[in-house]
């Protein structure tokens, strides 16, 4: 009886040192940023006409713990009750997957079909970010500063995607047809947000 507190409490002690250390790790993992990753997010930068600096992407979609990042942005997206600061965030995956996506395909090879799904749900997050402004202004909100970042973000998403496709081959490239569509579509609601302030 008398041991049982003790070994109660050396386990909640290393409990404790347990989680420290996976939440060490975490952001040792996801929080440092490789010179590689940060080079080639400039290239992107300067290729592009669209005067628009994309989210870095950290860890890309074929890293072994990429599953870590989606799903502490999942977590994340979860408490964000406000749609100013839900359309932010999901403006914020929007970029950073865009860019991975662009990295990705830089890779080429079985990384393309990586790239384009990864482009996909970068537009899915974008979409969100449209949904969410749109419903901030409905009750009231500034949204003209955001309405702005998401044209500008959108004009640089189809440069990308054009630098992108333009180094494919036919068959791949069709692979990111419908993306094109997408982008084009969500041009027209983004200058409608900005018709309407």
């Amino acid at each position: 009886m008398k041991y049982e507190k003790y070994i109660l409490k050396i386990k909640n002690i290393l409990k404790f040192c347990f989680v420290f250390l996976l939440f060490n790790l975490y952001f040792l993992i996801l929080g440092s940023k490789a010179p590689i990753f940060a080079n080639e997010t400039t290239q992107v930068a300067e290729s592009s006409g669209v005067n628009y600096q994309l989210s870095y992407p950290g860890l890309l979609p074929d890293h072994p713990l990429y599953f870590l990042k989606a799903g502490r942005d999942r977590i994340m997206s979860f408490f964000i009750s406000k749609p100013l600061k839900k359309a932010e965030f999901n403006l914020i995956q929007a970029d950073k997957r865009v860019e991975a996506s662009f990295l990705l395909s830089k890779k080429g090879g079985d990384k393309i079909d990586l790239a384009q799904s990864t482009f996909s749900k970068a537009e899915n997050y974008f979409e969100d970010a449209i949904d969410n402004t749109a419903a901030a202004k409905a009750q009231g909100m500034n949204t003209i500063e955001l309405s702005q970042k998401l044209h500008d973000s959108n004009q640089k998403h189809q440069q990308i995607l054009k630098d992108m496709t333009e180094k494919l081959s036919e068959a791949n490239k069709e692979k990111f047809a419908t993306e094109h569509g997408r982008l084009k579509q969500f041009e027209k609601k983004v200058k409608e947000l900005n018709q309407k302030q």
